[in-house]
């Protein structure tokens, strides 16, 4: 199984994935991403974390950025 990484940027900083996930596929990839980001989204209201302007950015094992979603 393929496996995905997935970092976070504002441009200024990055949360880099150093682990990433083993996933079936790039379809399973972005439904991964898409949770995540809802995810943080939901948190945030709890922690009270800023989101604006950040981007989740997908890559494959070979570092090639696969799909991206703002916030």
């Amino acid at each position: 199984m393929p496996r995905y990484f997935f970092s976070l940027t504002n441009g200024a900083r990055t949360v880099i994935d150093a682990d990433g996930v083993q996933l079936k596929d790039e379809e399973a990839m972005r439904l991964e991403a898409m949770e995540m980001v809802a995810d943080l989204r939901k948190e945030s209201h709890i922690t009270g974390a800023d989101w604006n302007g950040w981007r989740l950015i997908a890559r494959d094992e070979n570092g090639w950025e696969l799909f991206d979603v703002k916030f």
